[in-house]
């Protein structure tokens, strides 16, 4: 008989169960912890286990919506940034800079921007490189708060990007698994590290990783300047990642399928394990070799053969199936029909426990019916909880009646998301979890999308009228984007790609990857599959899962300048009440001054900068105003730890996608034409350059290119407490570039390839009785440190340097290199030494919005359509509110693409509610 907790949720005045929940209102108190951060954003520890918030509740999502996932070189990507609060969704008021980072195979940042963040709300672009290698990358957002919560707040998502180029020759090439049943089986690889670096001359390191095991091995140079690998193998691997790096650092990356035959079934029991005596539903997971859902079907049977039940996964690969009455002295197997192999596989289920416990949740219309079954645990009282994103929702004591309980639960009080329920033993100790998906459409934002006709012609206007409501049809003020792309080439990813319902009620609190995360939310999926989802996911990979030992990042505001001022030559021990005025030379230049506390620490907030970075200048002096030489050490701001999903580099090109990539080609290839034709410029013709400094300039006409380049910022990263001037960062840092030696008057004399090296710092040689003075240039004042290898007029030069050598013409050595410092003040060596107590750095900015460009066809000339518009990404437009009455317009112009238009609004409310909506009219002939 089912049991109806009627005390569960009081729908009068919408509040749990308060004799045995102290959570009235979970919206009030994370409101009121959030405004707590704000007043005092100091440490905060974590919650004890009998509290009702944990502190993950704390962290803030971050959703990116970019334009697409699939690129051609010189391509711009565009996102739309929001950040709010994980509890409620609600528009965060903690962060107002947001990092975001391109990542490459290699793991390596090729683009950082800092995006302001105002109201929760930013967007920005990064520009491809025409040159950018053909690949994978990961686009991932966050906050220096999420720092507190390790990397399960960073937002991911990865794109394809798309040559126009061929490469002939790889770095990694010739692979063959070799399978010998002597031997075993074993990879053979030949490397070409010379199409990466030309200056590769012996060793390469090369990174193995095959599925989750890792290794390095040093290769030399074999026979016929080849690099060759022979690997061996452990039977059925799947996946194998090889990455080289090169002397000068230069490195490559390729991932590639062991096994295209290979098939992965997991099993996922309902509650966490497989009971003796007891029920249970168990979800699977299917994968090819490719780490996608593959569709399959078969029969559970037992270790005699005997039928139990049969299963068959949806298009995703996922599904359930029920063990009746598990028996722990025997096995249990999945037998998977495959017709291509002509047999059928067996993949064995997990072992049944001999004593445990079940927890199964079932949806039934608006209630789900919790069930509780335990051998062991006869007539026990056991605790009932409800959680949903890191708080506690409900809980309450009850008893089991020879090991059964059952209730059954309404769930329209319930927030729409991921619901935790847990059983736990009379200690409190968790026995049992469950992860439920609870929908409500009802709670998200309607958006009624409407255009002025629903066929327009070519380079036509189309007018868009956008109201948003909630399910009462009542306005709701929001902030919303508006993406207009041609439907047949991207209409089905952006159908099946992650949008805005998916990333906040799924992908953000599920760990892995989920596969078409958008199909959950379109009009074709339904309730099993979201299921299938929650039971396959598994709640190891739920981020509320973990608490944190304390919250040491405060939230960042604003652009902020932090570090600490230390005594000289001393690494720990700060110096208290130093006054501090700094300068920025941003687009107007500001002026800041502050006082360092009882540890020496400081921590200024900036107005807005924008572009790349701007360089800073700190003071410090004591309240006598007497300017004193303290070390100032400014704060890293870290980037978490890349974690790059490398088998995601492997998927293959489905019909549409290489559809794609051939006409964004052709529409490029197009513009080129159209601007050779009429009298255009390509860019590709011209080399673009910085306006190079007149000594850089100067220097490099007389003696030739630099081979290496050292920026001096770089070269300030690497400086330590102890660091004693430039030479000694070169000293530690850079052998393979220079070597630096003491010499027998106790000077560090710096030279390149052990050959005969001069020195000139702004264009201007230094007179070899000054080198004394070259290694204690101050770090912070060096723009830039090059090496030109086998300098020109190299002898003249060396005479002008040893004024002190007679017959130097005679005597000077024919060939040499040339180290060129240059410096921010430019006037040679007399400016390049630190004034005291100066300290001169550069910072990164905001980026620079960019504006979205939409060609006008108002007056449309006869000669304008000898320039085809064939434009896949339409409208942009990121940033687009709707007012008190809920309505915005949007208006723009088609391209010349016939067939349909897709039209993708998202939005939010300041509630945290969001909404999704499509739209799709045609263009005529």
């Amino acid at each position: 008989m089912h049991q109806t907790d009627k005390q569960l949720f009081n729908h009068k005045n919408k509040s749990v169960d308060m004799e045995k929940s102290p959570n009235k209102d979970y919206s009030k108190i994370i409101t009121i912890l959030i405004w707590f951060l704000l007043l005092f954003p100091l440490h905060i520890e974590a919650q004890e286990s009998d509290l009702i918030v944990s502190n993950t509740s704390f962290a803030e999502k971050i959703y990116l919506q970019l334009d697409r996932k699939v690129y051609t070189n010189s391509d711009t990507v565009w996102f739309k940034c929001i950040v709010s609060n994980a509890s409620e969704h609600i528009l965060s008021p903690l962060s107002g800079v947001l990092y975001v980072e391109l990542i490459d195979a290699d793991e390596v940042i090729r683009q950082k921007k800092l995006i302001k963040i105002e109201n929760g709300i930013g967007h920005g672009n990064f520009e491809l490189d025409k040159k950018i290698p053909k690949g994978n990358y990961l686009i991932r957002a966050y906050t220096q708060w999420n720092q507190n919560f390790d990397n399960a707040f960073v937002f991911e998502e990865y794109i394809q990007v798309f040559t126009t180029e061929t490469q002939n020759n790889a770095a990694i090439e010739n692979i063959k698994l070799i399978k010998d049943e002597a031997t075993g089986d074993h990879l053979e690889v030949f490397f070409n590290p010379q199409v990466i670096d030309s200056l590769q001359k012996n060793k390469i390191t090369v990174f193995v990783t095959v599925d989750d095991k890792k290794d390095s091995l040093l290769i030399k140079k074999g026979k016929n300047d080849k690099y060759v690998l022979d690997y061996s193998l452990e039977k059925e691997s799947q996946f194998a990642t090889l990455k080289i790096q090169t002397e000068n650092e230069k490195k490559y990356s390729k991932t590639f399928v062991l096994n295209k035959d290979y098939l992965d079934l997991q099993f996922f029991p309902e509650s966490g394990e497989l009971v003796h005596g007891l029920s249970s539903k168990v979800g699977f997971k299917a994968l090819d070799a490719n780490g996608k859902g593959k569709i399959v079907a078969g029969d559970i049977i037992d270790e005699k053969g005997n039928n139990i039940s049969s299963f068959k996964s949806n298009t995703l690969g996922m599904g359930s199936f029920f063990i009746t009455n598990a028996d722990s002295s025997q096995k249990f197997y999945a037998r998977l029909k495959v017709p291509s192999l002509k047999k059928s596989l067996l993949y064995p289920l997990p072992n049944v426990a001999a004593i445990g416990n079940t927890l199964a949740v079932n949806k039934q219309g608006d209630k789900v019916l919790l069930k509780v079954l335990s051998n062991y645990l006869k007539n026990d009282s056991i605790f009932v909880r409800i959680s949903f994103r890191g708080m506690d929702l409900y809980e309450k004591k009850v008893s089991l009646n020879q090991g059964f309980y059952q209730s059954l639960i309404s769930t329209s009080e319930i927030p729409e998301g991921i619901i935790c329920f847990s059983i736990l033993d009379n200690s409190k100790n968790p026995i049992a979890r469950r992860l439920y998906f609870n929908e409500k459409p009802q709670s998200r934002i309607k958006i009624q999308l409407s255009a002025d006709k629903n066929k327009y012609s070519k380079r036509e206007l189309t007018n868009l009228s956008i109201q948003t409501t909630n399910y009462s049809e009542e306005p709701i003020k929001t902030n919303t984007s508006l993406l207009v792309i041609n439907k047949e080439d991207l209409g089905n990813m952006q159908s099946l790609r992650q949008n805005i319902l998916s990333y906040f009620l799924i992908n953000s609190e599920l760990k892995g990857n989920i596969e078409n995360p958008g199909y959950y939310f379109n009009n074709n999926s339904n309730y099993a599959d979201l299921e299938a989802l929650l039971l396959t996911q598994g709640w190891s990979k739920y981020n509320y899962s973990k608490s944190y030992p304390s919250l040491t990042v405060n939230p960042e505001k604003s652009l902020t300048v932090s570090g600490k001022v230390n005594k000289l030559f001393s690494e720990k021990k700060g110096v208290k009440d130093i006054q501090l005025t700094m300068m920025t030379n941003g687009k107007d230049k500001s002026f800041y001054t502050q006082v360092t506390d009882s540890l020496g620490k400081f921590n200024f907030s900036l107005n807005d900068e924008y572009g790349k970075e701007i360089e800073i200048l700190i003071q410090t002096a004591k309240k006598t105003d007497k300017k004193v030489n303290n070390s100032v050490v400014l704060d890293q701001k870290k980037s978490p730890a890349i974690l790059f999903e490398h088998h995601k580099s492997i998927e293959p090109i489905d019909s549409i996608v290489e559809k794609f990539i051939k006409k964004s080609i052709q529409q490029k290839e197009i513009e080129e034409k159209f601007k050779l034709q009429f009298g255009g410029i390509l860019l590709n013709q011209v080399t673009i350059s910085g306006k190079m400094a007149p000594n850089k300039q100067k220097v490099t006409e007389k003696y030739g290119k630099p081979s290496t380049i050292i920026s001096g910022k770089e070269i300030l990263s690497k400086e330590k407490k102890w660091s004693y001037g430039l030479y000694s960062i070169l000293l530690f840092n850079y052998p393979d570039k220079v070597r630096i030696e003491r010499m027998p008057d106790q000077n560090l004399y710096a030279s390149v390839n052990n050959e005969p090296t001069l020195v000139l710092v702004d264009g201007i040689a230094i007179p070899f009785y000054d080198y004394g003075h070259i290694p204690n240039i101050s770090p912070s004042e060096v723009k830039s440190f090059e090496i030109i290898e086998y300098a020109s007029g190299f002898s003249t030069l060396f005479c002008e340097v040893h004024t002190e050598l007679n017959n130097c013409a005679f005597t000077a050595p024919p060939w040499g290199n040339v180290i060129a410092i240059y410096t921010h003040a430019g006037i040679g060596l007399a400016g390049a030494y630190k004034p005291t107590g100066l300290t001169k750095t550069a910072i990164p900015v905001f980026a620079s919005p960019q504006e979205f460009y939409t060609p006008k066809y108002e007056n449309i000339q006869p000669d304008s359509w000898q320039h085809p518009d064939i434009r896949t990404l339409i409208h942009w437009q990121p940033i687009l509110k709707t007012d008190d009455s809920g309505k915005a317009s949007a208006s723009y112009y088609n391209a010349d693409n016939k067939g349909e238009i897709m039209v993708v609004v998202e939005a939010i409310s300041d509630k945290g509610e969001v909404g999704y909506q499509e739209l799709n009219y045609e263009i005529k002939e």
